[in-house]
C-alpha cells in the first residue's frame, strides 16, 4: 500500500505519533508534507491570546510551562540547523532518514501540490495538519484520507475533544482513526480504541492516554485497510455532538472543577 502522510511539525505529541508511523510503514510511505500552520493556527475571529490563557488555565501552570519551554526550544533548534549548528529536529528530517521524501508546502489544498500528489499513485493519506481538506485533495488517493481524532466519534466532533470529556465529567473515552470527508468528523470510522476516564483524570492524563495508543490504532487501521477487510464503524450524524475551540469562561469554569476536585 502507498501512503502519503500530511501533518505539523509540532514537537509536543505529534512527532512521536508520526514517527512510531514511519517505523511501521517506512517501506509504504511515498512521501511527507509539512503545511504552514500549528496548534494555534484558529478560525477567523478567534483570538490566539484569549485561546493561549485558556490553555493556561486548561493544562496548568506546570504543564503548560512544560509544554511552552518544549515548543520553544524546537523552535530554536530548528534556527540552530538552519545555522549549520546543529541537527534537524523535525519531524521532516526524521522522514528524510528513513529515505521518505519530504515537501514544505503553504497548504494541501493547492493545485501544485495535489498536482504532485496524482503522479505518485496514492492509496491512503493520512492528514494530521491543521487544515481543513477539500474535496479535490480528498478525491486523490484510491481509498481515501486518514484522520486521528482524540474521542470517541460521533460523539465530540471538533476540537480540544479531551478538555470537553473532562468538562463533562465523561467516564468513557478513547481515539478513532476515521476517513475523513467534507463535514466535520464526518467519515466511517476504521478502528476505535476506548477506555475508561478515572476520577482523577484531567485534560492532561486524557491527551497523554490518547497518544499512548493513537499511533498503534493508525497502524491497525492500515493493515485493515490493506487486507481490504472494509467492516467499519458507523459515524452516524444523528448521534454526533460538536465541540468548539473552548472560551475564557469555559477554561475558567474547567479550572474551578478542577480545584475542587481536589477537595472531594
Amino acid at each position: 500500500m502507498r501512503i502519503y502522510i500530511i501533518t505539523m511539525d509540532d514537537p509536543i505529541q505529534t512527532y512521536d505519533f508520526i514517527k512510531e508511523i514511519i517505523d511501521a510503514k517506512k517501506d509504504e510511505i511515498v512521501g511527507l508534507a509539512i503545511p504552514k500552520g500549528n496548534r494555534l493556527t484558529l478560525s477567523k475571529g478567534k483570538s490566539k491570546y484569549t485561546y493561549v490563557l485558556s490553555l493556561l488555565l486548561i493544562m496548568g501552570p506546570w504543564h503548560f510551562f512544560k509544554t511552552s519551554v518544549k515548543t520553544v526550544f524546537h523552535k530554536i533548534k530548528k534556527k540552530l540547523f538552519a545555522l549549520g549548528i546543529s541537527k534537524d529536529p523535525s519531524i521532516a528530517a526524521y522522514a528524510e532518514s528513513n529515505g521518505i521524501p519530504t515537501l514544505s508546502i503553504t497548504t494541501p489544498n493547492s493545485k501544485k501540490f495535489r498536482t504532485h500528489l496524482e503522479t505518485l499513485d496514492i492509496d491512503v493519506i493520512i492528514n494530521q495538519s491543521q487544515n481543513i481538506v477539500k474535496k479535490e485533495l480528498l478525491s486523490i488517493p484510491k481509498i481515501g484520507v486518514l484522520n486521528r481524532h482524540n474521542a470517541l466519534l460521533p460523539k465530540n466532533r471538533g476540537r480540544l475533544t479531551p478538555f470537553w470529556v473532562a468538562l463533562n465529567g465523561e467516564t468513557e473515552t478513547g481515539v478513532s482513526i476515521h476517513f475523513v470527508e467534507e463535514g466535520i468528523d464526518s467519515g466511517d470510522i476504521v478502528v476505535q480504541k476506548k477506555y475508561e476516564v478515572k476520577k482523577r483524570d484531567n485534560f492532561n492524563s486524557i491527551v497523554k492516554k490518547n497518544y499512548t495508543i493513537a499511533a498503534k490504532a493508525m497502524i491497525e487501521a492500515l493493515d485493515i485497510l490493506e487486507k481490504e477487510e472494509f467492516n467499519y464503524i458507523s459515524n452516524d450524524d444523528d448521534k454526533a455532538t460538536y465541540n468548539t475551540t473552548p472560551n475564557l469562561n469555559e477554561a475558567i469554569q474547567y479550572r474551578k472543577k478542577r480545584i475542587k476536585s481536589f477537595f472531594s
